[in-house]
């Protein structure tokens, strides 16, 4: 496969929606917690987003695997490695370390950014639009390869 049709599928499939996931954990956190703006109640909720995030990783297994077989590319392959799960334990303990500090920098971003009425009011609805119409376009490119039995049409 071709390095740009796999960083196609890597953007839309991938990419879009780790950075969506990321957001809706901030939305979430901010909208349900009450003295939200306070650190140990911050990190407490960017432990627990952490923890989703590698939940998420975990069903994305397959395709990121099937990617990163098609590439060549050391920089790519690297950048699809970033999502699997099936690493060695320190490299497990780093990725849920950087997901806890990327967690911790989304629910602190979306409080700077937004209203506490925007964030409890429609921003979530946009932010799976976006992840849906992005996941839809990245399993649209690549349903054949991605596709349990690639023969079935």
């Amino acid at each position: 496969m071709k390095k740009s049709h796999v960083l196609l599928v890597f953007t839309f499939l991938l990419l879009i929606s780790y950075i969506c996931s990321l957001a809706i954990i901030g939305i979430g956190y901010n909208a349900l917690v009450l003295h939200s703006a306070e650190l140990y109640r911050t990190l407490i909720g960017s432990l627990v987003g952490a923890i989703i995030m590698f939940a998420v990783k975990a069903t994305i297994q397959r395709p990121v695997d099937l990617l990163a077989v098609q590439t060549n590319d050391g920089l790519l392959k690297q950048l699809l490695r970033f999502f699997s799960i099936r690493r060695r334990y320190w490299l497990l303990a780093a990725n849920i370390i950087l997901d806890f500090v990327l967690c911790f920098a989304a629910t602190y971003i979306i409080r700077a950014l937004l209203t506490l009425d925007q964030i409890v009011g429609s921003s979530i609805g946009f932010v799976l639009l976006i992840m849906f119409v992005s996941t839809c376009l990245g399993a649209y490119v690549e349903y054949d390869n991605l596709s349990i039995d690639p023969e079935q049409h």
